[in-house]
């Protein structure tokens, strides 16, 4: 006997303000940084500065001008865009997982995580330019405080969706309007696992949020790339 089927009449996937060359120029970007460094590669310093004092903004740890070098950086950051730009793209194509109560705040609340994604793909993007380009400590600086007001920013966005979300999914069910699903009983604790269920991420079953389906393979892989993303950037700073 088969359970029950999820329904085919959703909203179509989300899309980001402006399509998603939005999502891709931070990658178009460090491209054209690379092509910028093959070409200047001979009157690049000696020295590149790879970590910066984040309170004055002025270079604390340099290392010698390699390719090793320059691959490291260029490549630590494509790869954590990369992630960023992935993770937005599936929060905004997997379907909602939730009841038709509250659906419209749950896509605002997707629309604005994703966007949060992406605007952090772009600042990680710009880094590498203070490694190569001629930019001044006022520059870095100014880019510091753009990165934080853009963070709080996202965060106050994603708050107020958050709190309007749970105000809909806790009046549909005082309403005793929500009808129980397909996702009934496929949590474990934190843990959402459903064979049945494609998706690759699902809302939380309280509060705002979202996270894996761990039945889907693919979960498992974007969860150990981001980790090895979160990895590899912290030793970088480290360096």
């Amino acid at each position: 006997m088969s359970g029950p089927a999820f329904p085919s009449n959703r909203p179509p996937p989300l899309r980001l303000p402006g399509g998603w060359l939005i999502g891709l120029i931070p990658l178009i970007w460090l491209a054209g940084l690379g092509i910028w460094i093959v070409v200047r590669w001979s009157h690049l310093p000696p020295m590149i500065p790879i970590h910066w004092n984040f309170r004055m903004g002025v270079p604390d740890f340099w290392v010698r001008r390699t390719v090793r070098a320059m691959l490291s950086v260029m490549g630590t950051m494509s790869a954590i865009c990369l992630a960023f730009i992935a993770l937005a793209w599936l929060m905004l194509q997997q379907p909602p997982q939730i009841s038709q109560g509250w659906i419209a705040a749950e896509r605002t609340f997707r629309r604005h995580t994703a966007l949060l994604i992406v605007a952090s793909a772009w600042f990680v993007a710009f880094w590498p330019a203070f490694t190569v380009l001629p930019l001044s400590v006022d520059a870095f600086r100014a880019w510091m405080v753009l990165f934080a007001a853009t963070l709080l920013t996202g965060v106050v966005a994603l708050l107020r969706s958050g709190i309007r979300m749970y105000h809909d999914q806790h009046g549909v069910q005082a309403r005793g309007a929500h009808t129980p699903g397909a996702d009934e009983g496929r949590w474990y604790g934190p843990f959402y696992v459903n064979r049945r269920n494609r998706a690759l991420l699902v809302s939380k079953r309280f509060g705002a949020g979202y996270t894996f389906n761990f039945a889907n393979p693919w979960a498992w892989v974007l969860l150990v790339a981001l980790l090895g993303a979160a990895v590899i950037f912290t030793r970088f700073l480290r360096r």
